[in-house]
């Protein structure tokens, strides 16, 4: 036989009880609300990330380059252009980080125009990036371009995922699908 047991006598357990309780009856009332105003804030946060605190990386030289390749056809033009760039946008401590690295790949790419003028042809398969970059760039900094480009992406993933979740009436798993996007 079941039996239920007895109540709580300690006032901080049925005020915890009763703090659950009504959590659980609010969640299952809004889950749907709930789900997509947490995930709508990661997607925020993560936005904000992007433009407030950009991570800048070694890849960005090379996009930068053929973003503008049209405009400078020398190699040593070329590299000038993206690390003048690149140099213009981001502190000095991340320049250095990205150009000096005590004799190794990055401090040779930053010395040597023909080797970096090599590496451009593994960065050409995202021409559609580099075509978007190119046409920012004439309205904002290249470095800036990049970062709009990277703000955009996560709040268009952010829309597209809201938007699919919502059509198959999930809108209450999008916290659990934020929990693996920070997981991934």
């Amino acid at each position: 036989m079941l039996t239920r047991p007895s109540p709580p006598t300690n006032p901080l357990e049925r005020l915890t009880g009763a703090g659950l309780a009504w959590g659980e009856g609010a969640y299952a009332k809004w889950a749907a609300s709930i789900g997509a105003v947490a995930f709508s804030l990661y997607i925020l946060l993560t936005a904000s990330t992007a433009w407030f605190m950009p991570d800048a990386n070694w890849d960005m030289l090379p996009y930068l380059a053929i973003a503008e390749e049209g405009a400078y056809p020398d190699p040593q033009a070329l590299h000038d252009y993206a690390y003048s760039t690149v140099k213009a946008g981001v502190p000095a401590g991340d320049y250095k980080t990205l150009t000096d690295d005590g004799g190794g790949f990055r401090s040779h790419m930053a010395q040597n125009a023909a080797d970096f003028h090599s590496l451009l042809g593994m960065y050409r398969i995202k021409f559609l990036y580099a075509e978007i970059l190119s046409s920012l760039s004439h309205v904002v900094s290249p470095v800036d371009a990049m970062r709009l480009v990277q703000v955009f992406s996560v709040l268009l993933f952010g829309a597209v995922t809201l938007a699919w979740l919502r059509a198959e009436g999930a809108l209450a798993m999008a916290p659990v699908v934020g929990a693996i996007l920070i997981m991934a």
